[in-house]
């Protein structure tokens, strides 16, 4: 009898349309139907393992290993609007897994309400001091999907940070009053005496999905704002803003008094420059240089989480999948990641998209063997989204005439 063909889903969400559990179950229900025209079904033995890149569906990844524990708070959204959430707490060491979007993320406002000018990340900082509380010791954190872009002074603000304008009057000094993108440009100088000591005794990771600066045309601004409801006026805005805020923050990083910093290190360095500053509309850049953190791809952490990297070792086959390949996809995005883990093993991967926008040696060099889109097979881009669930599966039991090449190719060598 010939060993089944081991096979590894480990897709992200299919923005939009699908979260990463559901493509993950449409791929595998697709390939089992499409597998009996050329093998049998015990011929194929399929792993699922749906992940995050630092976005939403961060936290359920870790959860899915059984050792945490969900923990309530109640904290503010976007909009400064009380809500309920939640972060996980690990049973057995003292490390806590956040995930910025169930705090400060897109996923909490209607559409109509997006509105980066005044999103502010204040309830992401929140969950922050509220596992800080619980005596961890690390945090790991997934900062996609966010709905700001204030540099991460909100973020600060939660964690006692001061902002003062040129006057020396704290801006949003009420209770009620978050720092957001549309105050980065009165910032004079940062107040950190009232900041949460316990920050110096916790390390923080953070799954960053993007290695963008903070500025620029390929900051965290020009990139992203746009999406998150921003005008081109807007852009102008928050743009200033956040050059203010990175030229402030590193006159005040340079301070030897500077909490938490080492002088030795912040002196001179520009932390605007470093890959991912421009993450979750510049908390990337206030985590890194305020708070210290490392920032590490995504899909490195969810597969440290799920133990996808054991799995791909042991598998035939590796298949990841998202709702879009393009540039972005390269540049440090999920299934680039799974792609650079099957490759290390010598490992087939194929990737399942709703539109493939990459060029033939663009895949190659991501080391992709096969792509398989759903585009060619809707009417248009929302028939696409609308019936992603069954274009995903129809395309999936279609792709399954390859698995027999496989099968083929394990058998001589």
């Amino acid at each position: 009898m010939r060993h089944p063909i081991n096979i590894v889903i480990a897709t992200d969400k299919f923005k939009g349309s699908l979260t990463a559990q559901e493509a993950s179950v449409s791929i595998s229900n697709g390939l089992k139907r499409g597998v009996s025209s050329v093998l049998s079904l015990d011929e194929i033995k399929i792993l699922q393992i749906p992940l995050a890149d630092g976005g939403e569906g961060f936290l359920s990844v870790a959860g899915r290993n059984g050792f945490y524990k969900r923990r309530e708070a109640e904290i503010i959204d976007p909009l400064g609007r009380t809500i309920k959430s939640h972060y996980l707490l690990s049973e057995k060491d003292p490390v806590a897994v956040i995930e910025m979007a169930l705090a400060s993320g897109l996923g909490l406002l209607e559409k109509e309400e997006y509105n980066p000018v005044e999103a502010t990340s204040f309830g992401f900082g929140q969950l922050i001091l509220h596992a800080i509380k619980d005596g961890v010791s690390e945090i790991i954190a997934g900062i996609g999907g966010s709905a700001t872009n204030d540099g991460g002074t909100g973020m600060l603000q939660a964690l006692g940070y001061t902002f003062r304008d040129k006057s020396g009057e704290v801006i949003c000094g009420e209770e009620d009053q978050f720092m957001s993108g549309s105050l980065l440009s009165k910032i004079f100088s940062i107040d950190d005496s009232g900041a949460e000591r316990a920050l110096k005794r916790v390390r923080i990771t953070v799954a960053c999905d993007v290695d963008n600066p903070l500025l620029g045309a390929d900051g965290a601004t020009y990139v992203y704002a746009k999406q998150k409801g921003a005008d081109e006026s807007d852009l102008i805005k928050l743009e200033a803003g956040m050059r203010n805020f990175a030229e402030v923050s590193e006159r005040h990083l340079g301070f030897n008094s500077c909490f938490l910093c080492d002088s030795s290190s912040y002196v001179g360095y520009d932390f605007s420059d470093f890959p991912g500053s421009g993450a979750a509309g510049g908390v990337g850049y206030a985590l890194r240089s305020f708070l210290k953190a490392d920032l590490i791809p995504g899909w490195r952490v969810a597969a440290t989480l799920a133990n996808v990297e054991e799995a791909i070792a042991k598998a035939d086959l590796i298949i990841s999948g998202e709702g879009r390949l393009d540039k972005q996809t390269l540049s440090g995005k999920l299934v680039e990641g799974i792609s650079i883990l099957a490759n290390r093993y010598r490992k087939p991967c194929w990737v399942y998209c709703g539109e493939n926008n990459l060029s033939e040696e663009e895949l190659i060099g991501a080391h992709i063997s096969k792509v398989f889109e759903i585009s060619p097979n809707a009417k248009n881009l929302n028939d696409s989204i609308s019936r992603a669930k069954q274009l995903l599966e129809k395309i999936s039991a279609e792709s399954a005439t390859f698995l027999s090449e496989l099968q083929s190719n394990r058998q001589t060598n």
